[in-house]
């Protein structure tokens, strides 16, 4: 009888300590679960901000681009003096090609824009874009800004 209650006792002892392997597993597999979980939301994390870098990266790549076009473009356009002390950038002629002889704005020039000046009338030329205003020496400013002969006494 004593086998028989030292086997049952040592049973019982085997249930329990199966119980509490299996309560212990339960509870790594919740710390584990946990832990699978922080570490998901980390890639996740981990992944958007690589999302954004690359998006970031993207804009900057052609940031860089545009200042390389804008570098090659700039180089067909020279300073010139359109009136007194008025200055534009004037299309070179070699490199003109089938345009036709313009000049563009030199407050835009500077911000790396090219904006064509536009006459505002036959004395001015005006940026659409800023709206600057350059007086603009020609043979239709001087027509426009001639000497009117004096009047004689009366309305004619």
């Amino acid at each position: 009888m004593v086998v028989a209650e030292t086997l049952g006792g040592l049973s019982a002892l085997k249930a329990a300590l199966d119980m509490t392997k299996a309560l212990k597993d339960i509870n790594d597999a919740t710390i584990r679960n946990a832990a699978v979980i922080e570490l998901q939301e980390k890639i996740l994390a981990a992944r958007e901000e690589q999302t954004a870098l690359l998006e970031k990266v993207g804009q900057l790549e052609k940031t860089v681009a545009d200042f390389d076009r804008w570098d090659v473009e700039k180089e067909n356009y020279q300073l010139v003096t359109i009136s007194a002390d008025t200055f534009a950038y004037l299309r070179k002629p070699p490199a003109a090609g089938n345009l036709p002889s313009h000049y563009i704005c030199p407050n835009c020039y500077e911000d790396r824009k090219k904006k064509i000046l536009q006459r505002s009338d036959a004395a001015h030329l005006m940026c659409p874009d800023c709206k600057t205003r350059l007086r603009f020496d020609s043979d239709e400013a001087r027509k426009f800004n001639r000497q009117l002969p004096p009047r004689s006494g009366g309305w004619t």
